[in-house]
């Protein structure tokens, strides 16, 4: 049996983690949550809509909803939320 690195396995947990998918927003309809797909994956964010085959099957007959989930891979979140959430425009600050 060959001696494992503690650094390797540290480091593939993380990369694991990374690739966790994230829940970004939650969206009243299908379409405004495929909206949202559009937008991230137009800035290169793979994005996903939870059990969307589900959705479009059952619509909304699903009682107790919080919502469409729109997720995205951990690392991807921060990025994701500042693209969805855009901060005031420093451009129109300057006098």
């Amino acid at each position: 049996m060959e001696p494992t690195d503690p650094n390797a396995a540290a480091t593939r947990a993380e990369e694991e983690a990374a690739l966790t998918p994230t829940t970004i927003s939650h969206c009243p309809t299908l379409n405004e949550a495929q909206m949202l797909v559009s937008l991230l994956s137009s800035f290169g964010i793979e994005a996903k809509i939870e059990g969307e085959n589900y959705l479009r099957m059952l619509g909304s007959m699903v009682p107790g909803s919080d919502g469409i989930r729109v997720q995205v891979r951990q690392a991807d979140a921060e990025t994701a939320m500042e693209i969805l959430n855009p901060g005031p425009e420093s451009d129109f600050d300057e006098k």
